[in-house]
């Protein structure tokens, strides 16, 4: 007897499973997508433990009859191909006949269905790869889909997964991408009783993004509508490049009404707006992109989220090029010789009441030692201030350009860092001011009240996702926009990378001692003395990282005597 056999129908489905369904947010992703090609106009989405327990999509589409509900667990079935030309000109985004099976053979799955215009729905039970009896059950038109137990049978998958919080933010990432992918589909997301995100399914794109963001960024976002050769359309909304954030939840893109990866366009219209951008920052944005149906392959991948595209470095430059078009033409050019700032502006540099500049103190920030941390920079003897802005400074090692807000941001910032008492108290507002949260933000609130107490906001629920701020940390008193405090808050809050961590107050701050040091920091178009600009470079040298603010951008260039003396022809 030969030693080669075939194997077990359910082991060989366990073994494929492993490509589609990989965490939670895997089959969410599926079943979204799946609701989609059936036609549906509403899906919503329960989660119970972060769908570790239970991942329920229940839509109104077409549904199925009982024939069907039989042969949709099974594997390579499906209603979308028939011959081989089909691949490549296929709408759908399930055509393989993989998913129900893989989801089915690791976990207790629970398919039910009524078609359209039938009296009676049908419901199939599938336990790890089993199929159980076709029942009938009442319910209305479209399809259900239930699955519990997950993994329970492959135990090693099953400690792979993470936290029920790190599992919910990586499905609320997904349902978010394809409400935006498909903003004609109305979509809400539950976790246990908690309502997450809602969209109203109107098809406005913009008005899914204020569902999912909020109607602050919504408001500042630049619209796209390029057409180019080849059937090339690139639709779309991009912030400005000053609106950022620390991780990539805010991009998203879509080709073909299809939810993609692609880190060639991807790269390619970050690097649109690099030279505004801070290190370790990234931008906004949202493209849709239409394009040729025969020069894209969707079957690329297993969970078709990688596509190939015939001419791929081509589409990426013009999706830059759409970019940075409407980046150049939403912005404002500055004059370096521009006239003095009106009555307002000069309000909102001028230095705040609380928080004075180090140079105006009896002495250094506590916990600076007398000791230069960096002499290369203690040397330094101010020049001049150029443009109300920039220190010019002489050195032993050539010529220095220290921009004054940024040298003085970093200053601020570590001083925070060590002490953190303007940070952490609490100033109550003689005035509430009331916010509207997105559903994220709500969920992030409510589940880290403590966290935002801890750090001295006071916050009243008013009903919805309305909170009214009466209190914040003592170093923004003088904010007038409290929200984008604490919408900075929110967002280290739910960072996915974070998520399911006790979230100690150390690096949850992070964002709000930047932010503080943004505000104390003496601005541009502030002229200093030259006792002013020593004091500032004296504290800079004292610093840990004097090399950037905490946003990202330098402090100090440096102009070497060789290289001058090279610029200008001189042999030394």
């Amino acid at each position: 007897m030969g030693r080669i056999h075939r194997l077990d129908p359910v082991v060989a489905n366990q073994i494929a499973a492993g490509e589609v369904v990989e965490r939670p947010a895997s089959i969410v992703k599926e079943l979204l997508e799946n609701s989609f090609d059936a036609n549906a106009g509403q899906c919503r989405v329960v989660l119970d433990e972060g769908g570790l327990a239970r991942i329920s999509v229940k839509d109104d589409g077409i549904g199925m009859g009982p024939e069907d509900l039989m042969l949709a667990t099974e594997r390579h079935t499906t209603s979308k191909l028939t011959r081989l030309d089909d691949l490549g000109h296929s709408p759908w985004l399930g055509f393989r006949g993989e998913a129900l099976a893989a989801i089915a053979s690791v976990s207790h799955l629970t398919l039910a269905s009524r078609e359209s215009g039938a009296a009676v729905g049908y419901a199939l039970t599938v336990e790890f790869g089993r199929i159980g009896d076709l029942a009938p059950r009442a319910m209305s038109e479209g399809t259900q889909v239930e699955v519990t137990r997950l993994f329970d049978t492959v135990p090693a998958r099953q400690k792979a997964l993470k936290s029920p919080a790190a599992e919910l933010a990586a499905c609320q990432q997904v349902v978010q991408q394809l409400a935006l992918c498909r903003p004609d589909v109305g979509i809400t997301l539950w976790h246990h009783d908690r309502r997450l995100l809602e969209t109203g399914g109107t098809g406005d794109r913009l008005a899914a993004i204020m569902a999912i963001f909020g109607r602050d960024l919504a408001e500042q976002v630049i619209a796209i509508d390029h057409t180019f050769s080849r059937g090339l359309r690139i639709q779309g909304y991009v912030a400005p490049a000053h609106v950022h954030r620390a991780n990539r939840a805010g991009q998203g893109l879509y080709l073909n009404r299809r939810w993609i990866t692609n880190w060639t366009l991807r790269s390619a219209i970050e690097e649109a707006f690099k030279p505004e951008l801070p290190d370790r920052r990234y931008p906004y944005f949202w493209l849709w992109l239409t394009l040729d149906p025969d020069t894209v392959d969707p079957n690329a991948h297993p969970t078709k989220a990688e596509v190939r595209l015939l001419g791929e470095r081509q589409v990426a430059a013009l999706c830059h090029r759409a970019v940075q078009d409407a980046l150049a033409e939403a912005a404002k050019p500055f004059a370096l010789n521009a006239p003095a700032v009106s009555e307002e502006e000069a309000r909102d540099l001028a230095p705040g009441p609380v928080l004075q500049p180090t140079w105006e103190l009896s002495g250094p920030p506590a916990g600076l030692g007398s000791a230069s941390r960096h002499p290369e920079y203690a040397g330094l003897v101010p020049l001049a201030q150029w443009q109300a802005k920039y220190i010019l400074a002489q050195g032993p090692d050539g010529l220095y350009i220290i921009d004054q807000h940024a040298a003085h941001e970093r200053i601020y910032f570590e001083h925070f860092r060590r002490v953190g008492e303007a940070v952490r108290t609490s100033q109550p507002l003689l005035m509430a001011q009331t916010e509207t949260l997105s559903a994220a933000e709500w969920a992030t609130y409510q589940d880290h009240r403590e966290h935002l107490r801890t750090l001295g906001f006071d916050l009243v629920e008013l009903g919805g996702t309305t909170v009214a701020i009466q209190a914040v940390p003592t170093a923004f008193r003088d904010v007038t926009h409290y929200a984008g405090v604490l919408r900075t808050v929110l967002q280290a809050l739910e960072e996915p990378t974070h998520a399911g961590m006790s979230h100690p107050i150390s690096w949850v701050e992070e964002p709000l001692f930047a932010m503080a040091a943004c505000k104390a920091a003496i601005k541009a178009n502030r002229p200093l003395s030259h006792q002013e600009m020593q004091a500032l470079i004296d504290d800079l040298a004292e610093t840990e990282d004097p090399r950037g603010c905490p946003h990202g951008r330098p402090t100090i260039l440096h102009l070497t005597l060789e290289e001058v003396d090279r610029r200008f022809g001189r042999r030394g």
